[in-house]
């Protein structure tokens, strides 16, 4: 108790305006976004470099998930980025601050066609993609599992998609059967559409090539029994 005291005052504090966070939707962040601009904000602060890979591991998610945040952090016009190369470069939010300060909200028409452009796909976007393919509104229950997905689970959005997309190709229409889907996929270490393409194409030459059984037997001559007794006997 003691220890784990001494690391959480050790830690310090990041602060955030409380201006930010009541009007943070209307800039066009969702919550993750947020998360993000802390978790740079925090690093940046300690004199860390806040890089996609380092952002990663500390958010639980895929390194191309934080580059597409960031692209589309980028192409809204909340934040700039300064440095000269890869090791020096940092994230200025000050265009972000100015947008909230001038009270500039963003239409929730432009902050979706945004998150379907970069691929970044939103809590609110995989609910309705569950609804829209299972033909009717989540339970209470069910809301409750795809939270998990995102807040105990960690999975990619991008891959929670695919994965949709599978189950209803299979006529399957279970958050279980989703779940053990994206399971299987965390646990084989594919964390991209590309690399679970790449993994159901060496499982259809592995079931489809030939056994070495079937090759040496093609390659010898046929074998012929030869009848025993004499021949004028047959």
């Amino acid at each position: 108790m003691e220890a784990n005291l001494q690391r959480y005052l050790k830690a310090g504090h990041t602060s955030i305006s409380n201006d930010l966070l009541l009007h943070y939707r209307q800039l066009g962040l969702d919550n993750d976004d947020l998360v993000l601009y802390l978790e740079i904000q925090r690093l940046q602060d300690s004199g860390d470099q806040a890089t996609p890979e380092v952002l990663a591991r500390i958010m639980q998610v895929t390194s191309q998930s934080i580059i597409d945040r960031i692209k589309s952090l980028l192409k809204r016009q909340l934040v700039q980025i300064q440095g000269r190369n890869r090791q020096t470069e940092s994230y200025d939010f000050t265009p972000m601050l100015n947008k909230l300060i001038a009270g500039k909200a963003v239409a929730d028409s432009e902050v979706e066609a945004t998150t379907l452009s970069t691929g970044a796909s939103s809590r609110r976007q995989i609910l309705q993609t569950l609804e829209q393919e299972f033909g009717r509104m989540l339970s209470p229950m069910e809301m409750q599992t795809v939270g998990h997905w995102f807040d105990q689970d960690h999975f990619d959005p991008n891959m929670m998609l695919l994965a949709i997309q599978e189950a209803i190709a299979n006529n399957v229409r279970s958050l279980r059967y989703i779940e053990a889907i994206l399971a299987n996929w965390q646990r084989e270490n594919l964390t991209s559409p590309q690399a679970v393409q790449m993994a159901k194409v060496k499982r259809r030459a592995v079931n489809y090539a030939p056994s070495k059984t079937a090759i040496t037997s093609s390659n010898q001559a046929p074998q012929f029994k030869i009848p025993s007794g004499k021949i004028e006997d047959m």
